[in-house]
Parts: C-alpha cells; structure tokens; sequence
C-alpha cells in the first residue's frame, strides 16, 4: 500500500475548449508542472481527466465519471494519505507541497490545505487563509473516502465535509499560488516559474546574467559556478557542470555539458559534452553524439551520432554523421563524412592523431588508421592504413595563357 498518493483533478476546460492541464508553461505542460512540484514523499500519482484531455506523463489514469470531477477519486487505490490538486498551478516557493505534506503528516490531521495567504490565527493558533479557495488539500485515505461519500463536488466543499466528519484541519501557508485556467494566467505562471528557477540557482551560485530572458527547466541540474549567457534554453534533462559557460542563445535538451565547457550560440540535443571543450558559435550536435574533453567544435559543424576522441578538433564547415573519432584528430574545413547513400546509414571509423585536410569526403563504410593524413580536396573510398597518405584527386593540368585568350575573345564580341 502506498503511503502517500497524489490526484491531479482534470476536467477543467476554457472558452475555446483547451485543458487547463494541457496549457503550455517552461517547456512542459501546466500538468507537468505540478507534477514535478509534487513532494518526493509521494508513492503513486493519478490524473483524473476525460477523454478531451492527454494523459500525463509519469501519471496513471483514471476516468472521470459524471458532472462531478472529485467523484472518480473513490477508486483511488487505498493509501495512507491523499494529495488532491483541484487545478493546475505554480508556485513561487518550490517546496510549497513539501510542506503541506510534512505539516500534514507530522500533526496526523484529517486534512490539511494549502495557503498563498494568512489573515490571522484562529482560536487554537492555526492560521487562518485570506482566501477560502482551495487549489490543493491533503487528506487520510478514510477521511477522503467520508468527504467524498458526502458528495461535495469542488475541493472546497470535501474539506468541509471532512471537518464536518471530525477531521481537525491544517493550513500550510506559501507566498504565491498561480491558478492556471487560460492563456493569460499560463503566461503568468510561466513567469513565476522561470523567476523561481532561475534565482533559486542564483542562490545556489550559479551566474545568470538576465534571468528574464533565460529559460531553464525545472529539472536541470546546472553546478554552483557555471555561467548562463542571455537568451538560453536549457530544456529538460540536462547538466550543466562547474566552470561551464552556456550561451549566449544555446539550446540544450536532454544533455550533458561537462565542467568548464563554452556551448556558444549552438545547439545540443541527446548527447554528452566532455570538460574543457568549446562547441561554436553555430554548432549543431545532434541526438547519440559523444563529445570528449579538451575537444573543439566549431564554427557550422554538424556532428550526429557520433563519438568524437578526447582532443580532437573539428574547427569548422564540417559534418561528422554515423562515425567514431579517436584522439587528438585534426579535421580541415569543410570535410563530410557522406555517411548516407539514399538507402542505408554507414559507419566511419577514424583512428588517433589522423589529419583530415580540408574539402575531404570520407564514404562510408571506410576506416582510417592512427595517424592517417588525407590530403586536401581527397576523396577516400577505400580504408586508409595506419600512417599512410591518401590522395584522391585529379592531377593539375595547367594551360598558360588559356584565360588570357578568352578575355580577348570576349572583349572582341563586345565591339
């Protein structure tokens, strides 16, 4: 049996038909949102929605049966408590549910609320909300059950149910409560959000030198030390090491930026970046690449699922696609790992200490040894060994004269 379960009440809709949990806010949904806000002490999340409404991640499902939306938690799994959010919201404490759970659980109450703000104390010192509307409660797992066999149908009215069954009631009070319920207020939270994430690594030490306009999520993990340039998104999934340097106007989903790394102007999405490395300005590391340390990406490179060696240089107007990269390789402007042949993906293989001279086609599948060197404008075909030199070109005819002769031709048509 879990020990604390938490409903998320759907079936809120607009005007015009929207969800209320399906609101966009910093990179997720108004649904996600408070998902992730809720208390690592819960056990088991459910979302009560219709079929108007997608599910929501990490969350199982239960239908909504009725014009009633609480009546479909009485086939909540049995629990010890129950945390009951009757509408999507954000916070501006993120340890604001955290709290209602410890201040629940600790007292043993029958239910307790949660507060944006305080009027007083009643007459056995419990605070006394300056709103009486109810976004989120905590109940026992019998004292939901009575509540609801009352047949209250806001959340609201199942607290006062629950008081009227003998339940001693708790308030646990935070500093803002955002109701996400249009366009207007979504906007609204996701600015309380980006605020709140934002400083609350600033405290942490890390520098964000314009958090309006800078745009993380929750969920990022970005080390005391690393520095946050204007203008960037880092989405869901990423860390973010010490020392590093993100941005200006860098992307990152889903990755891993290691210590003391500059991510400049570029994008990073799925992959991993070692220490040490610089990628950009307008680089593009797409899904499965694998960066090493004291690597430069640079200026138009375009790397996918690949691994690129510790050292390795690849300093512009290059792609690197379906290939393995050793250590300390040096690659010349303008180099294409042709990797695609209209039908399948082949695989490059490219040892240590390789030079790769500008304006190279690599045709996969094709291998080169440690310390091959491909001459400038080369295309390789065919596996280079270990040391060698590959020159793939035509040899240099030149004509004396030849221009000079067409000039006059042309000058002489002009008459």
């Amino acid at each position: 049996m879990n020990k604390i379960t938490a409903a998320l009440v759907g079936g809120l809709f607009d005007e015009s038909g929207v969800s209320a949990h399906a609101r966009p806010v910093l990179f997720g949904t108004a649904g996600d949102a408070v998902r992730q806000a809720l208390p690592d002490t819960v056990d088991a999340c459910v979302f009560v929605h219709d079929d108007r409404e997608p599910a929501l991640a990490g969350a199982d499902s239960i239908a909504l049966s009725g014009d009633n939306r609480f009546a479909a938690l009485a086939a909540l799994p049995e629990s010890e408590q129950v945390l009951v959010i009757a509408a999507p919201f954000a916070l501006a404490e993120d340890d604001a549910l955290t709290h209602l759970a410890e201040t629940h659980v600790t007292t043993g109450y029958g239910v307790s609320v949660l507060a944006a703000e305080q009027q007083g104390y009643d007459a056995e010192g419990q605070p006394v909300p300056r709103d009486a509307h109810c976004l989120a409660a905590m109940f026992t797992f019998d004292m939901l059950q009575k509540a609801l066999a009352a047949g209250g149908d806001t959340l609201d009215a199942l607290v006062v149910a629950a008081v009227a069954a003998g339940a001693q009631k708790g308030v646990a009070v935070t500093n803002e409560i955002v109701e996400i319920c249009d366009g207007g207020s979504a906007y609204i939270a996701f600015r309380a959000m980006v605020n709140r994430v934002n400083f609350t690594l600033i405290d942490k030490g890390v520098q964000i030198f314009d958090p309006a306009n800078t745009y993380i999520a929750p969920d990022a993990e970005i080390e005391a030390g690393a520095t946050i340039l204007p203008g960037c998104h880092i989405r869901p999934g990423c860390k973010v090491g010490a020392g590093a340097v993100i941005g200006p106007n860098a992307i990152l989903e889903k990755a891993e930026i290691g210590a003391g790394t500059t991510i400049n102007n570029s994008q990073v999405y799925e992959s991993t970046i070692g220490a040490n490395t610089t990628v950009g300005p307008y680089a593009y590391v797409r899904p499965q690449c694998v960066v090493g340390d004291s690597c430069r990406i640079g200026d138009f490179v375009e790397l996918k699922k690949s691994t690129i060696g510790n050292g390795t240089k690849v300093s512009h107007l290059t792609y690197i696609g379906d290939a393995t990269v050793g250590e300390r390789v040096n690659f010349g402007c303008g180099t294409v790992v042709t990797n695609y042949d209209g039908y399948h993906k082949y695989h490059t293989d490219i040892g240590d200490d390789c030079f790769i001279g500008c304006n190279t086609n690599l045709v996969a599948p094709v291998k080169l040894g440690d310390r091959a060197f491909t001459a400038a404008g080369t295309t390789v075909t065919k596996d280079v060994p270990a040391g060698a030199l590959a020159v793939a070109r035509a040899r240099q005819t030149t004509l004396d004269g030849w221009n000079d002769r067409r000039r006059a031709m042309h000058e002489k048509d002009k008459k």
